[in-house]
């Protein structure tokens, strides 16, 4: 008969405990695998390729060529269906297609560049800038004709800013209620916020420098933009009010289209790169381990989150 000693006993516990508690922070600790997907510009291998952050290809070319010359890719909230803007002919339009499907739905249909799309995150608008009235200018659309086989109206959409100036890169706070674009209606481009209505539009910026490509972080505290204040174009982030507009990125290249990881733990970004037209990155929020994905054989562009 096997006898278990009341030191045993106790000695077991005392292992049982401490590795608990060894493994519990690492578990807390490690960042989620998120994924990025992108428009491969390979002639070979045209399509969609999704990518984790630890640069592992979890699913590639899941689609045949994209309609025409495309770019500006945008997922629907649910990640289901992509948003994007595409060029056939000489007509510029938005187009949408649900991943695995074969079947594209036309947004747009005044060929008059239209471009940079955005979903809501309640998934009821798609926000995205427009030159149908002679410069660009931010419109809203429903996305209910986007989710089915109908054609857009474009009489429905809704235009947000009026002004003979540029309105651009429409990106939304996480309750759908504002949006943050850029402008350079002041003489050169700053970030702005304005409701879903297009009122109460209220400058963030103020310096003699461009601030450009606003985004807001998931839990609605922060803005990342491009601001070229010192010389190049650096990474920044800002209170959403405007305040305490901090550097994060001190490099001789250029850093431009910022996006927040869906938990807000991470920001995507692109940086030209000598030799390439331009590679991506990922980094924490403090601007800390900084991490490439892309490299010039991947001929990878548009980068978006997908989770």
């Amino acid at each position: 008969m096997l006898v278990i000693s009341g030191w045993y006993l106790k000695v077991t516990g005392l292992v049982m405990v401490l590795s608990i508690t060894l493994i519990l922070p690492t578990r807390v600790l490690i960042v989620p695998t998120h994924e990025v997907t992108f428009i491969s510009s390979n002639a070979l291998r045209p399509g969609i390729s999704i990518m984790d952050v630890n640069r592992h290809i979890t699913a590639r070319y899941i689609r045949q060529s994209l309609i025409g010359r495309q770019t500006d890719m945008t997922w629907s909230p649910d990640f289901t269906t992509i948003a994007f803007r595409a060029v056939q002919n000489i007509t510029i339009d938005l187009y949408a297609t649900n991943i695995g499907d074969h079947q594209f739905r036309q947004i747009t249909g005044t060929g008059r560049n239209n471009h940079s799309p955005a979903f809501s995150p309640d998934g009821q608008w798609l926000a995205f800038t427009t030159e149908r009235d002679g410069n660009p200018e931010i419109y809203v659309t429903g996305t209910a004709c986007i989710y089915t086989a109908s054609r857009c109206n474009d009489s429905e959409s809704k235009r947000l800013t009026n002004n003979t100036f540029t309105d651009d890169q429409a990106a939304w706070s996480p309750d759908s209620s504002h949006i943050v674009f850029q402008s350079n209606r002041d003489g050169n481009f700053e970030i702005y916020t304005m409701n879903l209505d297009g009122s109460q539009q209220t400058r963030l910026t103020d310096n003699a420098s461009r601030d450009l490509q606003p985004n807001w972080s998931p839990d609605g505290h922060s803005i990342a933009f491009i601001s070229e204040r010192d010389i190049n174009a650096e990474l920044y982030v800002m209170n959403a009010d405007g305040s305490d507009q901090r550097r994060l990125t001190i490099t001789p290249e250029y850093e431009f289209t910022p996006q927040w990881s869906p938990d807000g733990l991470q920001i995507l970004f692109q940086r030209a790169i000598r030799g390439s037209d331009f590679e991506t990155y990922v980094m924490n929020l403090d601007g800390t381990h900084t991490q490439r994905l892309t490299t010039v054989q991947m001929f990878l562009q548009n980068p978006a989150w997908r989770s």
